[in-house]
């Protein structure tokens, strides 16, 4: 029996090492005793497995820039400026000059939003279908939507979603402005797919909510960490973890 085992576990570590598997990995696994019995490895430690989270802007390239600032709040703020998130990869993606713009994946957030503010671009119709479609293929985790345009068939693009919502994706949505339809579909689109739809009062609330988004996905601790500001953020937080109700501010009073 002992000849076996050495056999076998001969075997499996030619298969990995024939896969290209790291050493560490291969240590992970069971080990054999010097009496023939395999042993799970008392000295591995799981992994948490890294996120990727992609961040879908629509209007102008301002907004671009507004979303980029609060990537960058991201990696002061809730990481470090000199750290990166522990298990995350972003990617920022924008519908401009009737492309899908993207940055590259990157596990620092500040390199992403360097990235998208290159782009010089003027606003075009959202093809949300098209880079749905995309990210289905690109193993994405979350996707967060803000904004105020979608210009296409809600239908197409709640196809596509739920594509996305059967490979584990969540959809959030953020909209911006006073326009019904684009509302109602981002309201279906985060509420189709299990993630949170919320309507801002500005642009500006946008450096608010975006880092509560990707402390979630990171590590609730760095959630807890944070120290939401005004109603909208605090609303998410409730939102995101309903064990924790937040106190609103009551609104001022002209």
């Amino acid at each position: 029996m002992s000849a076996i085992l050495k056999n076998l576990s001969g075997r499996l570590g030619d298969f990995l090492r024939g896969l290209k598997l790291s050493e560490e990995a291969v240590r992970a696994g069971p080990q054999l005793g010097e009496d023939g019995i395999l042993r799970a490895n008392g000295g591995w430690k799981p992994q948490a497995a890294r996120r990727r989270v992609e961040i879908m802007v629509t209007g102008d390239p301002s907004r671009v820039a507004t979303v980029s600032d609060a990537v960058d709040d991201i990696q002061k703020e809730v990481f470090g400026s000199a750290t990166k998130p522990e298990n995350l990869e972003l990617r920022i993606t924008a519908f401009l000059d009737g492309c899908i713009h993207r940055s590259k994946w990157n596990k620092k957030p500040f390199k992403a939003a360097a990235e998208a503010r290159k782009w010089e671009c003027e606003q075009s119709k959202t093809r949300f279908a098209d880079a749905f479609a995309d990210s289905h293929g690109e193993l994405v985790d979350t996707l967060v939507i803000v904004g105020h345009r979608f210009d296409e068939n809600i239908e197409e693009a709640l196809k596509k979603a739920e594509e996305l919502k059967q490979q584990g994706v969540r959809i959030h949505c953020f909209h911006t402005g006073k326009d019904e339809a684009s509302r109602a579909a981002y309201e279906k689109l985060a509420t189709e797919t299990d993630g949170v739809f919320l309507q801002l009062t500005d642009q500006s609330s946008i450096a608010n909510v975006i880092p509560i988004i990707m402390a979630h996905e990171n590590d609730e601790r760095a959630l807890l960490a944070l120290n939401p500001k005004g109603n909208e953020a605090k609303k998410l937080m409730s939102m995101l973890m309903p064990d924790r109700p937040a106190t609103l501010e009551a609104p001022d009073e002209d």
